[in-house]
């Protein structure tokens, strides 16, 4: 392979463009549109160019399978530690629709541009040797994913450094990891890394509440144990063991082990039709205690009608989540319902009275004291300020 083809260089100035484009005007005044359309459609010609240049080049990566698996296996017990770490911080909403419509356009914006750009990068690495030319890819890989318009134009040092720590420190540090990968295992290598991690964030409705502080760990502890652990077996294990032992090693002997985790996993998740969630306050003493977990039997909106008086209800208000009592019912003109609650401990109803797409679940049985983990690590990362949504005051 030559050290660099002149073809490439159609990649880069098609890269450095759009780099210019969505760091500049890009973000700023046509984001969704930069998102839906642009974003899509620049990535898939793109990939028709690279598809063109990569035409005919066949390469050859030693032990592909085992690279694989390790990352595979990397990747799924990160996303574990991920979920178990939401048993002490707590879990929150997702951010991202789950209706059919919604989970086809993440599937659009987030997902498939990935096939595309992995496929970009690898062609650039097929093409060009060096430590100057994947610098160059890491560089302007990772200023297509950071928005330095929102990122870098902050109110205050506190808020800048945070981003700095968060979003564009774990982003470098990824491109230079799938840049590694791209190089040492091929397409499917850098596929199998992000992938899952995404579709995790798109699909599920619940994910751990985490900070800026997590962010900024756990992008840069990823890719680094990625990285020692494949470059442990490129440089070692793939050079002096022989296939058999090697087979005999496979990681794939702790998928068994790594199952009741993963339903342990999509329970606490939301993903079943039960979860449980750990109540923060006294305001429904005695019927559950702060520290204690209930279960709530998630509702679709058929389920709306099965819902009467005295039942205690799951919902949302202002981003807090709330569990209290139905007191009163009452039905409007347009045949929706709006509800009145309160919590058993307090003295007064709730004062903002709550719409039928607001309930998230109903309450099914209560577990005792099991939550405290997760009520201790909420005030802890929430400066021991213990806000008591569910006052009705």
């Amino acid at each position: 392979m030559r050290k660099f083809e002149s073809k490439t260089i159609i990649i880069y100035l098609f890269l450095i463009s759009y780099t210019l484009f969505i760091n500049t005007i890009g973000y700023k005044d046509y984001h969704n549109i930069v998102n839906i359309i642009i974003t899509p459609i620049f990535w898939f010609l793109l990939f028709l160019i690279s598809y063109w240049i990569n035409h005919g080049f066949k390469e050859r990566i030693k032990f592909q399978t085992t690279k694989l698996q390790t990352i595979f296996i990397i990747i799924t017990i990160y996303l574990i530690l991920y979920f178990l770490l939401g048993l002490f911080l707590g879990y929150s909403k997702s951010i991202y629709s789950h209706s059919i419509l919604g989970i086809a356009k993440n599937i659009w914006i987030y997902l498939i541009p990935i096939f595309f750009i992995e496929y970009i990068r690898k062609t650039l690495v097929n093409h060009t040797t060096g430590i100057l030319y994947d610098t160059v890819e890491v560089i302007l890989f990772s200023l297509i994913s950071i928005n330095l318009y929102s990122t870098l134009n902050s109110t205050s040092y506190s808020i800048l450094f945070k981003n700095i720590s968060s979003v564009i420190i774990p982003t470098i540090t990824t491109n230079i990891l799938l840049t590694y990968l791209s190089r040492t295992c091929g397409y499917y290598g850098t596929l199998f890394y992000r992938i899952p991690q995404i579709l995790v964030n798109i699909t599920l409705p619940i994910l751990p509440s985490t900070n800026w502080y997590y962010h900024s760990v756990s992008g840069i502890l990823l890719p680094l144990v990625t990285f020692i652990f494949v470059k442990n077996i490129h440089n070692k294990i793939e050079l002096t063991e022989p296939r058999r032992i090697l087979r005999k090693n496979s990681s794939l002997k702790l998928i068994p082990i790594l199952i009741p985790i993963l339903f342990i996993i999509c329970f606490v998740t939301g993903v079943f039709k039960y979860k449980p969630i750990a109540i923060l306050s006294n305001s429904m003493h005695p019927v559950f205690n702060r520290g204690d977990v209930v279960v709530i039997q998630k509702l679709k909106k058929n389920d709306l009608k099965k819902i009467k008086k005295y039942d205690i209800i799951e919902y949302i208000l202002d981003n807090d989540i709330i569990t209290h009592r139905i007191i009163h019912i009452e039905e409007h003109n347009n045949k929706k319902k709006r509800y009145t609650t309160m919590g058993d401990n307090n003295n007064a109803p709730d004062i903002k009275k709550v719409d039928e797409d607001q309930i998230l679940g109903k309450v099914i049985f209560t577990i005792p004291k099991i939550g405290y983990p997760s009520i201790w690590l909420n005030d802890f990362f929430t400066n021991n300020k213990k806000i008591n949504v569910e006052t009705g005051k």
